[in-house]
C-alpha cells in the first residue's frame, strides 16, 4: 500500500432535508463534530438549505445546497395550504406527484448530478423518510439510514410505504437510536438489517453552557422551578404540560414553569396560557444555550407523545437536573436509576399524577440533583460504534 493510499480520507456524505432547531439536526451536528477529519472527508447535503442549526455545522464540514426541486421537501402540505404559499405549494405537489408515480427514482439521479460531483464511500440519510429514498437511489458505495423516531407510534412514511420499502432494499444498514425504535422499524417495514446506537451527546457544549450565567433567566431559587426545552409541535405535547401544571397548582403546590422553544403551536399555547390564567408559566423563547436554565431548575419535564431517543433527557442529566418523562421509546434506556427521575404513563392523567408526585417533595428533588453531579454519558463507546459503521 502506498503512502498516498494509506492516508486517503474516507468520503462521507450526510443527507438531511433541513437544519431547523430540533433533535435530528442537533444529533447530526454532534456526530459530525466527533468524527476525525484527519480520517474522514465530511460533506453535508441539505436538500432545502434552511434552519438555525446550519450555524452549528462543525468547521471543516462542506455544506452542499439542494436544487430548487427540493425547496418544499420539509414542508407539510397542510401547512403550505394554510399559509397559501403558492410557490412552495407548487413545489410540494410536484414532488408528491413524482413520489406517487415512482418517477422520483429517475428524478433523484438527475438532481444528484447537479449537486454532487463525487462518489462517496458512505452515504447516510440523517432522517428517515425522503432522505432514505434519496440515499437509496444514489451511487454511494455504502448506504446507511438513520432512524430517529418510534414508527410503531407515528409512521411518517405511511403515504409512501411501497416506495420506502423498495428503497430500503437498497440500504445496507439501518441505525435506530433506541431498542424500541429498532424493533418498531423492523416490524413496520419487514426488514432485519437494523441495529441500535444511542445518540451522541455534545457534553462540552452543555458543560460550557451551564457556566454562562448571562444566559440565565430570572429563576428564583426559593421556588420550586420546572422547565422544558421543547419544540412547539403536536408531537411534543406542550399543551399537556400546561394542563398538568394547572392541575398541580390547583392541588396547592406552587411552582414556576419555564418553557424554552418555539414552533407552529406557539400562538395556541400563549392563548391557552391566557385563557387558563396560568400566571406561573414563563415563555422564554428560543435559546441556543438553555443549559444554565436547566441547571437552575429542580425538574425537567418531557411531555412528548412519542420519541426515538430524546437527547434532551441526557442533556438535563449532564446539567444535573432530574427528569420526569412520559413513557416514550428510549426513555427506559435513559432513566435507568431512581435518582435520574420518573417515567409516567403517556397520558394526561399520567402526567398530572406524575408531576404531582415529583413536586410533593422538594427535598427529594434536591437530593437527586446532588446525585446527578456524578452522571457520566458513554460518548466514547457510542462514537466507537459509529466509526465501525462508517
Amino acid at each position: 500500500m502506498t503512502d498516498q493510499n494509506k492516508h486517503k480520507k474516507r468520503k462521507i456524505l450526510f443527507v438531511n432535508d433541513e437544519m431547523e432547531m430540533g433533535g435530528v439536526a442537533r444529533v447530526l451536528n454532534t456526530l459530525m463534530k466527533n468524527l476525525d477529519q484527519e480520517v474522514y472527508q465530511i460533506d453535508l447535503l441539505v436538500l432545502h438549505k434552511t434552519g438555525t442549526l446550519l450555524q452549528d455545522v462543525p468547521d471543516g464540514v462542506h455544506i452542499i445546497e439542494g436544487t430548487p426541486f427540493f425547496n418544499a421537501v420539509d414542508s407539510p402540505l397542510k401547512e403550505l395550504l394554510k399559509k397559501r404559499d403558492l410557490s412552495h405549494l407548487f413545489s410540494k405537489l410536484r414532488l408528491l406527484l413524482y413520489m406517487k408515480t415512482g418517477l422520483i427514482r429517475k428524478k433523484i439521479l438527475k438532481e444528484r448530478k447537479k449537486m454532487l460531483s463525487e462518489t462517496y464511500d458512505v452515504e447516510m440519510a440523517a432522517k428517515e423518510g425522503f432522505c432514505t429514498i434519496f440515499t437509496a437511489y444514489g451511487n454511494s458505495q455504502r448506504k446507511v439510514n438513520w432512524v430517529l423516531t418510534d414508527y410503531s407510534v407515528c409512521n411518517y412514511s405511511a403515504n409512501h410505504m411501497r416506495l420506502v420499502k423498495s428503497a430500503l432494499q437498497r440500504i445496507d444498514l439501518n441505525i435506530a437510536d433506541s431498542a424500541e425504535a429498532t424493533e418498531a422499524y423492523k416490524k413496520v417495514f419487514g426488514i432485519k438489517n437494523v441495529m441500535t446506537i444511542h445518540n451522541l451527546m455534545n457534553t462540552e457544549k452543555v458543560e460550557k453552557g451551564m457556566e454562562m450565567m448571562d444566559d440565565l433567566a430570572d429563576i428564583d431559587p426559593t421556588q420550586i422551578n420546572i422547565i422544558s426545552v421543547i419544540r412547539f409541535h403536536p408531537q411534543k405535547a406542550a399543551d399537556r404540560l400546561l394542563l398538568a401544571h394547572q392541575y398541580v397548582i390547583n392541588q396547592g403546590i406552587d411552582h414556576e414553569l419555564y418553557l424554552i422553544g418555539g414552533g407552529e403551536q406557539e400562538e395556541m399555547l400563549l392563548k391557552m396560557q391566557k385563557e387558563l390564567k396560568l400566571t406561573h408559566v414563563h415563555f422564554l423563547g428560543f435559546k441556543t444555550n438553555p443549559y444554565a436554565d436547566i441547571r437552575a431548575c429542580d425538574l425537567f419535564v418531557l411531555p412528548s407523545l412519542y420519541e426515538g431517543f430524546a437527547t434532551v433527557i441526557n442533556e438535563s442529566f449532564i446539567a444535573g437536573t432530574p427528569v420526569l418523562s412520559t413513557e416514550v421509546a428510549g426513555v427506559h434506556e435513559q432513566i435507568t436509576a431512581p435518582h435520574y427521575g420518573w417515567i409516567v404513563e403517556n397520558s394526561q392523567e399520567g402526567l398530572n399524577q406524575g408531576l404531582l408526585k415529583a413536586l410533593n417533595s422538594k427535598e427529594e428533588l434536591q437530593k437527586m440533583k446532588q446525585q446527578l453531579q456524578e452522571y457520566h454519558y458513554p460518548n466514547d463507546e457510542i462514537i466507537r460504534k459509529f466509526t465501525e459503521v462508517l
